[in-house]
C-alpha cells in the first residue's frame, strides 16, 4: 500500500534474502574472504557464528551463489534430523539429485548406515577425480544434536592423498560457539580451521543499508530523514532484521500520516507497535 506513495517498485525491507539487496560491510567482506579462503585452501571445516537476524544466512547465500563450478554444495537450513542415518541420506539425496534433477534419487529405508558411508566416501573420491570440490553448509548449527555433531566431525575424515573430500561450514548462533569451547569438543574444535563471527552494523553501515535498500527498490528521492536512521540504528543495535522490521512499519507510518519523509516520529510509531521501545 506504500509502495505507490513512495515510488517504490517493490517492497525494500523484505525479510527473505535476495541476493540483489545484499551489500557487504567492511566486517561482512572480511568474513567472506576468510570463508573463501578457507575453501580456496582446502580446510576442512570451517565455522560462521553472529547474533540471530545479523545476515549469515544471507551471506552464505551469497557465497553460494559466487562460487565457481568447481564446487558443488548441498544446504541443511533446518538440522534437526533424528540420527546420524537421516544426515547422510540428506546430503547423499541432495548431492544425487542435483546431478540428475529430471529423475530424483531416493533411499530404501533399509539401508544401513555403513552402506550410506560407503555410497557417500565413492561420490566424493569421483566429485575429487573430477576436480569438483564438495561443500555440506549447515544452517542453525546450534540445533545439531550431539550425535550429529559428531557424525559431521567423522565426516571431516574423508580425504585422499592428503587432501579433504568433503569441506562443511557450520553456521549458528553465538551459543553454538560457546559450546564447541567446553573441552567436550575439543577434538572437533581442533579441526576448525576457520572461525568467522559476524557482527552487527555501525552507525554509518546502517545509513548506508537503508538507502541502499530503497535504491534498490526503485527510490528517487531521500525517504528516511537523518534522525529518523540514528533512531533505527539505536533501537535495532546494528541487527540488519531488526532494521528491516522497523523501516518497513516506519514506512506504513509515514504512508498513513501521508509523511513523504520519515521521521523519528514515525519511526517511534513503529517501535511501539513492534513492542520494540
Amino acid at each position: 500500500m506504500y509502495r505507490e506513495f513512495y515510488q517504490l517498485k517493490e517492497h525494500p525491507f523484505r525479510l527473505s534474502p535476495d541476493n540483489r539487496y545484499f551489500i557487504f560491510s567492511p566486517q561482512a567482506r572480511g568474513v567472506y574472504d576468510q570463508l573463501l579462503y578457507g575453501l580456496e585452501q582446502g580446510v576442512g571445516i570451517m565455522m560462521l557464528t553472529g547474533e540471530v537476524g545479523v545476515g549469515k544466512t544471507s551471506l552464505v547465500r551469497y557465497l553460494m551463489q559466487n562460487l565457481d563450478s568447481n564446487f558443488e554444495t548441498s544446504f541443511i537450513f533446518n538440522p534437526s534430523l533424528r540420527s546420524d542415518e537421516e544426515l547422510l541420506k540428506f546430503i547423499l539425496t541432495e548431492l544425487l539429485n542435483k546431478e540428475n534433477p529430471k529423475n530424483p534419487f531416493t533411499f530404501s529405508p533399509l539401508i544401513r548406515k555403513a552402506e550410506l558411508l560407503d555410497n557417500l566416501h565413492r561420490f566424493l573420491l569421483i566429485r575429487y577425480q573430477k576436480g569438483v570440490k564438495v561443500l555440506l553448509i549447515i544452517d542453525e548449527s546450534q540445533c545439531l544434536s550431539d550425535a550429529l555433531l559428531e557424525e559431521i566431525r567423522l565426516l571431516s575424515n574423508f580425504e585422499v592423498n592428503g587432501a579433504k573430500l568433503i569441506q562443511l561450514l557450520l553456521v549458528g548462533q553465538p551459543e553454538f560457539k560457546k559450546r564447541i569451547a567446553t573441552s567436550t569438543w575439543r577434538a572437533l574444535r581442533q579441526r576448525i580451521a576457520i572461525k568467522a563471527e559476524l557482527q552487527p552494523l555501525q552507525k554509518e553501515e546502517v545509513n548506508f543499508y537503508i538507502r541502499y535498500r530503497l535504491t534498490v527498490a526503485g527510490a528517487n528521492q531521500e525517504i528516511f530523514n537523518a534522525s529518523a536512521i540514528k533512531k533505527i540504528y539505536q533501537a535495532s543495535k546494528g541487527i540488519p532484521r531488526l532494521i528491516n522490521l522497523i523501516a518497513e512499519r516506519s514506512l506504513i507510518a509515514g504512508y498513513i500520516s501521508s509523511k513523504m519523509q520519515i521521521s523519528k516520529k514515525e519511526v517511534n510509531l513503529a517501535l511501539k507497535d513492534l513492542d520494540l521501545y
